[in-house]
């Protein structure tokens, strides 16, 4: 179903379903300070529930949200911007490209759309040449990694063509890295999170401190880990530093790569079985919940004891958790607003400045809070309103 390339950038199965550092350790640590600045108890009583409200108050507020840039320079006239979607067929694909182009138009620019159709045939390096070959000026990657177009990126530099990547892994960060930059730019998420790599670990201590809030930090856990992988490994990693200040807590992992991505039900289920203790599943993408995970938690026996927290707020995931169909959680994540993102940092680009960061954030998703009533996650701003202020339209 994937082609070869996936291996190392699978960051289009963050969309797919409409779109590692090493496993958990099954034994945990004692309780520490989180990176929030929240101290971390799993005592839960007295003071520790007093940290643990505060800490899941904090997810749900979106705390890690700062704002859009306020001012930018000049938005240069006439510019052609070629946009590579890591795969139309995907909601979360297409949700990032039609936002950049959105915002691509919004400052008068043409805009085209390149279907990376999830990369079968090698479509991510084909989108990038066509782009180079179409004489555009500036060429906008969405979920695409360095890695899988190493050398259509040199071209494009050799043309004179901009590079642009938002939501993927330059070729300096992530699985592999090699320390060499080839995009032009990327999008600064926020000042706390420079790379995507560290806005997804970040999105990974999310997911686990959900859990260790919502438990009152008393939980075995079945955390499925995507190896192999640069997404993967960054939100492993961010779960794996959440869940070490909760000393109540247990972690069994369970590894799913690119081959056994169609095994997640089976998967899943057969963790349930071994782990009968096991109450709290933590899965680190909406498109693996969507790929036979939720329907595990829902088809269980234990299904009224079992919680499951999945990954972005995609609208089909949001339907699960609306219906209490085997997803009760997620980490909203704006990716429209990251598509907007990007064309704010190609403005800069195009002046000769450095990008500066986005403000980017994420919220916890579930029944209790920032369910809306329907359709996809939405940030707690008007980024479109800011955006749109700081470049004058």
């Amino acid at each position: 179903m994937f082609s070869k390339t996936w291996r190392r950038n699978p960051l289009a199965l963050l969309c797919a379903g409409m779109l590692a550092l090493g496993a958990c350790s099954s034994g945990t640590t004692s309780s520490g300070v989180t990176s929030s600045g929240v101290a971390s108890s799993t005592d839960a009583t007295g003071e520790g529930n007093k940290d643990l409200d505060k800490l899941i108050d904090e997810l749900i507020k979106g705390s890690s949200y700062g704002v859009p840039p306020t001012a930018a320079p000049s938005v240069p006239p006439g510019k052609k911007v070629w946009i590579v979607s890591c795969g139309q067929s995907a909601i979360g694909c297409q949700t990032g490209a039609e936002a950049v182009k959105e915002a691509a138009e919004t400052v008068g620019w043409e805009a085209q759309i390149c279907d990376g159709r999830l990369n079968a045939g090698g479509a991510f390096a084909q989108c990038v040449r066509q782009g180079v070959a179409a004489r555009q000026d500036a060429i906008i990657t969405e979920a695409v990694d360095c890695s899988d177009i190493r050398q259509p990126l040199r071209e494009a530099k050799a043309a004179g063509v901009l590079t642009v990547d938002f939501w993927g892994f330059d070729c300096d960060t992530g699985v592999g890295a090699s320390g060499e930059r080839l995009f032009t730019a990327s999008v600064i998420p926020a000042d706390e999170y420079p790379t995507n790599e560290e806005y997804q670990k970040a999105i990974g201590q999310a997911r686990a401190q959900w859990i260790m809030a919502r438990s009152r930090g008393r939980a075995s856990i079945i955390e499925l880990v995507f190896k192999g992988t640069n997404i993967g490994s960054a939100l492993h990693e961010g779960f794996a530093t959440g869940i070490a200040s909760c000393s109540g807590c247990k972690v069994h992992p369970v590894d799913v790569t690119l081959s056994t991505f169609g095994d997640v039900r089976q998967l899943v289920e057969s963790a349930l079985l071994r782990h009968p203790d096991a109450t709290w599943v933590s899965i680190p993408l909406d498109s693996l919940v969507l790929a036979g995970a939720a329907q595990a938690v829902a088809g269980s026996p234990r299904r009224a004891e079992l919680q499951l927290i999945g990954g972005e707020g995609l609208p089909p995931n949001l339907n699960l958790i609306r219906g209490g169909q085997g997803q009760n959680a997620a980490v909203g994540q704006p990716i429209d607003w990251y598509g907007w993102a990007a064309v704010d940092t190609l403005i800069r680009v195009f002046a000769g400045q450095n990008p500066i960061p986005a403000g980017l954030g994420f919220q916890t998703v579930d029944s209790r809070a920032n369910l809306p009533r329907s359709g996809p996650y939405v940030a707690p701003m008007d980024f479109r309103a800011a955006y749109r202020k700081a470049w004058g339209r």
